[in-house]
């Protein structure tokens, strides 16, 4: 680690100290895994913005653990301590919500505003949730939610090549 860092276990048992329901599992040489609740994010990722003074939102992604069960991932950076912290968030029934945490780490923004367009996810509090990626036509719809059924009625402009007809009987040809 370079001098100034964090570590890793530093900055869990910091977390843990003060939020014993986050649990912790090591990844890698000074990489952690933090599983948060939800309604722990922002007391978590302030604290990370406190003790890791260049911290850096790395990414935030959903996962769609399938049956309304989806899980948030936000990875953190540190340049200096060369440490990563893995926080992951489970978030359950069909219209999901967690705080966002933009203000903190302005860096989030888009990808809090990238991932409600693609799972539904509603982040509270995000200061602009307009749609970032998709058409105005998939308003309300979520491609990444396992359930999303396309009707392939774009796959002409799209210059992707039709899917084959299977054969009778389903078998293989």
């Amino acid at each position: 680690m370079s001098e100034g860092g964090v570590s890793a276990s530093t900055l869990a048992r910091a977390i843990i100290n003060a939020h014993p329901e986050v649990e912790s599992s090591p990844l890698d040489t000074n990489k952690i895994e933090l599983r948060v609740p939800a309604e722990r994010i922002r007391d978590v990722v302030r604290m990370i913005d406190k003790q890791v003074p260049d911290a850096l939102p790395e990414s935030l992604f959903g996962v769609d653990l399938q049956e309304d069960k989806y899980e948030l991932i936000y990875i953190f950076w540190s340049h200096s301590g060369r440490m990563l912290c893995q926080l992951r968030v489970a978030l359950e029934g069909t219209s999901p919500a967690i705080d966002s945490t933009c203000d903190i780490f302005p860096g989030l923004e888009w990808h809090e505003r990238e991932t409600a367009e693609m799972f539904g996810i509603d982040f509270r509090n995000h200061p602009d949730m307009r749609p970032l990626l998709l058409p105005d036509e998939l308003r309300g719809k979520y491609p990444l939610r396992k359930r999303f059924e396309t009707d392939r009625s774009r796959l002409d402009e799209s210059g992707l090549t039709p899917r084959k007809p299977r054969p009778a009987g389903g078998g293989s040809e």
